[in-house]
């Protein structure tokens, strides 16, 4: 009964994730707005995390495995992973790239840095409404009913990205069709909903993810949204440092490998109070 119950309320969380956005795009088309920071896009990052909250309060859900405990002490490790990888990984997305002629980084300049620093509050708040959602509530509770591990983060890295259609639009530079683009940022997503998922089982703690999510928009968004550098269109597809980008995949897939064999070799590879997982 308590399996049928936490089921209802993940089926009930993902059709509120999933629609929250479109009620919000249409929000702003009655009011006439489209722009970044809209009424529409505040109920689109808000309603997954008050739906959380509704369900944990009211809903028989409880709080036990919402993983708000910090628990730095024993993964100071992981924490300096999941604030750096990002930043790491761009570093390197943006050396490959520029060697090979696929992007253009003349325009690149001290001012990035300003421009990230400015970028990571609003991220850190942005984020904490998202991962307190996704790595606070849909992934532990997906763990919770038993299900492998993989299958949870394919299921929440599918969720997640489907949860970004109605305002994709605002945060894609690019000229390619949807057909293609789509089918690799979902890729994209799944791929990073593994490492999150990763980081929270070691952990045990939401906050890494949320640093971790909180720098590489930060990191990312800046540089392509800003244009501190210019991906070569045709090459867009393998040389963008976010997550449709074949490069960026590749490097996420690597290090969500490398967090499942460290987690295997922990102490903590038998799942923490409140996560039983298989796999």
């Amino acid at each position: 009964m308590k399996d049928n119950k936490v089921l209802r309320n993940v089926i009930i969380f993902s059709l509120v994730a999933l629609s929250c956005g479109w009620i919000g795009r249409l929000v702003d088309l009655q009011a006439g707005t489209d722009e970044n920071g809209s009424l529409g896009q505040l109920i689109w990052i808000v309603s997954p995390l008050l739906t959380m909250v509704i369900m944990r309060s009211w809903m028989g859900d409880g709080w036990e495995d919402f993983g708000i405990k910090p628990r730095v002490k024993g993964n100071a490790f992981l924490y300096i992973i999941s604030l750096l990888l990002f930043p790491f990984m761009t570093m390197v997305i943006v050396g490959i790239s520029s060697s090979l002629g696929w992007m253009d980084v003349s325009p690149l300049s001290f001012q990035y840095l300003t421009a990230v620093g400015i970028a990571l509050v609003p991220s850190l708040i942005k984020n904490i409404f998202e991962e307190f959602a996704w790595r606070g509530y849909l992934a532990p509770k997906l763990y919770t009913l038993g299900y492998n591990r993989f299958i949870v983060h394919i299921a929440v890295g599918f969720i997640w990205g489907m949860w970004h259609f109605p305002y994709l639009f605002l945060f894609v530079d690019t000229t390619e069709s949807m057909i293609t683009y789509i089918p690799r940022m979902m890729l994209g997503v799944i791929v990073m909903a593994v490492l999150y998922g990763e980081i929270l089982l070691m952990t045990r703690s939401v906050w890494p993810a949320v640093f971790m999510h909180a720098t590489g928009n930060a990191f990312i968004d800046t540089l392509i949204l800003k244009k501190f550098v210019l991906v070569q269109a045709e090459f867009s597809y393998l040389a963008m440092p976010s997550p449709e980008g074949i490069i960026s995949i590749i490097l996420t897939a690597l290090a969500g490998l490398w967090m499942y064999k460290r987690r295997k070799r922990t102490k903590h590879r038998q799942g923490p109070p409140g996560f039983p997982i298989k796999g």
